[in-house]
């Protein structure tokens, strides 16, 4: 009977988080905050909705100037 390794919790997290920053189907800035966060130990649900909020302010700024001055 072979023996398999088992991924620890961390292990699997990081192959998920490896695999879904590279999906080009997922909104790039909310796979960045994810994986800014898990990198810094700071992913929590507190922390993650502030950030992904701050990056849906910072998307929706950038359209409005876009459509104010751009081309």
């Amino acid at each position: 009977m072979a023996i398999e390794k088992i991924q620890s919790a961390s292990e699997v997290l990081d192959t998920f988080m490896s695999e879904q920053a590279q999906d080009e189907s997922l909104d790039l800035a909310t796979v960045a905050v994810i994986v800014g966060l898990r990198g810094d130990d700071k992913l929590t649900r507190t922390n993650l909705l502030r950030k992904l909020d701050e990056a849906r302010n910072a998307a929706l700024k950038d359209g409005d100037m876009q459509g104010e001055g751009g081309s």
